[in-house]
């Protein structure tokens, strides 16, 4: 949030009017005592969960263009021969597959085509003594014999980021049998086998690259940039310091593959960007779906850091007060004793002067306001005095600075609400951006210091990743 120029406009002019009367470099006395706790209460750890979306098409291709379009007989178009009597040879070419994902099991089911040729002949001695008799089934003019298949693989995530999975046949059904009546021999059960034994060695070196898939080095690398501190506009710097790691389960639905990704977390909010060592990936932690984001954000700020924010918000700011132009030259924000601050706005155009404003800030995190009760006032410059004396002691402005200055940090955040979402709804790269809508924005701690200003935020809201397409 940028600082509300109304609040500092409203301090600034009636600063100077209430001072019209007083001994230059003399403050006032507070009207009240602020007694407030030295230290802010602990926050609890964030939840970052985030649905996480991807197109099934562009998977499905790279998965169609994997996995064999057609499984052969040892040899092919040789004839394998498993008794001295008896030789056979077959092809099965599959087709499309259709996909379904369930709570990490996938599932895949095909109609695939086949052809087979065999041949019988008589034997002495373990050797053929008679020509091949033979005979096929879906060679020459005939239509190739039709099969359903399916086979289904089980996905479990590991504590180290590697992927094992368990893959096996379903189901071997042949639509069309193939029986040679030649020399009466129904191959359709030998040739079944022969293909589920071929998918289950397709199954099981799946499995073993599965098993070498290290997810952990890829997630190490991204970390490394993800654990530093991240500038966040004119804000400062986000760390996340994360706690623990988990994953939801995946599930395909309406040509979508879908999961969720979350993380326990200690962010904080800060004006220096020093980064140190990146801690270690927590473990992975499989468990259900779970959405949204529930962020507790401590913020800690020097005063150069404000003072620089405030100085490239409000410096040579000019206000028009009764034709006369008064031009701010530098703001500067201080802590002094008790958790005071002190707020020197140095300006010039028809007037020239130094206001000084000290108080201790207060929040009411229940009305989302911030006042300061117990303001005092200083302004050097006598000629600033006896010219704006006669209006500025008088009306709204100098009874509101001399009662309780109070800012709406509920309408501020309100209004900062749009730019907000706007940066939850962005491209992130070529086929991946984020969409999301903040729920629910507060300050829920404030305390000043001698050397810096501690803040906390409390943040709702819901955010999710979208993939349409495969890196580029």
């Amino acid at each position: 949030m940028r600082p509300s120029f109304s609040f500092l406009t409203v301090m600034f002019l009636t600063a100077a009017g209430f001072f019209a009367c007083r001994p230059a470099k003399q403050l006032t006395t507070p009207a009240v005592t602020v007694s407030v706790a030295d230290t802010l209460p602990a926050l609890p750890s964030s939840e970052i969960d985030l649905p996480i979306k991807v197109a099934g098409r562009p998977l499905l291709l790279v998965a169609d263009s994997l996995f064999p379009r057609e499984f052969l007989s040892p040899g092919w178009p040789n004839y394998l021969q498993p008794s001295c009597d008896f030789r056979y040879k077959y092809r099965f070419v599959r087709s499309g597959f259709v996909l379904r994902c369930i709570n990490n099991k996938i599932s895949v089911a095909l109609e695939g085509n086949y052809q087979v040729a065999g041949g019988k002949c008589l034997c002495a001695l373990g050797k053929p003594v008679s020509p091949w008799i033979s005979g096929y089934c879906g060679f020459d003019q005939e239509p190739m014999r039709r099969v359903d298949l399916a086979f289904s693989s089980q996905l479990n995530f590991q504590p180290d980021y590697h992927i094992r999975t368990s893959s096996a046949v379903d189901q071997v059904k042949a639509l069309d049998p193939c029986n040679m009546s030649i020399f009466s021999v129904d191959m359709t059960q030998e040739i079944m086998d022969s293909i589920r034994s071929s998918i289950n060695f397709f199954c099981r070196s799946f499995d073993v690259a599965a098993s070498k898939t290290d997810v952990a080095s890829y997630l190490r690398q991204a970390a490394a940039k993800a654990w530093q501190k991240t500038p966040i506009g004119p804000y400062g710097y986000l760390i996340i310091n994360p706690l623990a790691v988990r994953v939801g389960t995946l599930n395909y639905v309406k040509d979508t593959f879908a999961v969720s990704l979350g993380i326990s977390c200690r962010p904080e909010l800060s004006s220096d960007s020093r980064n140190n060592n990146p801690p270690p990936l927590p473990a992975l932690h499989p468990g259900p779906n779970r959405n949204g984001v529930t962020l507790y954000l401590p913020a800690n700020y020097e005063y150069s850091f404000i003072s620089k924010l405030l100085n490239d918000s409000l410096r040579d700011k000019s206000f028009d007060y009764k034709g006369r132009k008064v031009i701010v030259k530098e703001v500067a924000v201080r802590g002094i004793e008790r958790h005071k601050l002190e707020l020197r706005i140095d300006f010039g155009g028809s007037y020239t002067g130094r206001i000084y404003l000290r108080g201790t800030p207060v929040l009411d995190t229940a009305k989302q306001t911030l006042s300061v009760p117990d303001i005092s006032y200083s302004l050097e410059s006598r000629d600033i005095l006896l010219r704006m004396a006669k209006t500025l002691l008088r009306g709204k402005i100098r009874r509101t600075m001399q009662g309780n200055s109070v800012l709406d940090l509920a309408a501020m955040l309100k209004a900062n609400m749009p730019s907000l979402n706007t940066q939850l709804n962005r491209v992130i790269m070529p086929n991946l951006y984020t969409t999301g809508e903040l729920k629910q924005l507060r300050l829920i701690g404030l305390l000043a210091g001698e050397k810096n200003i501690q803040a906390q935020l409390f943040m709702q809201a819901d955010l999710a990743v979208t993939c349409t397409g495969l890196p580029r």
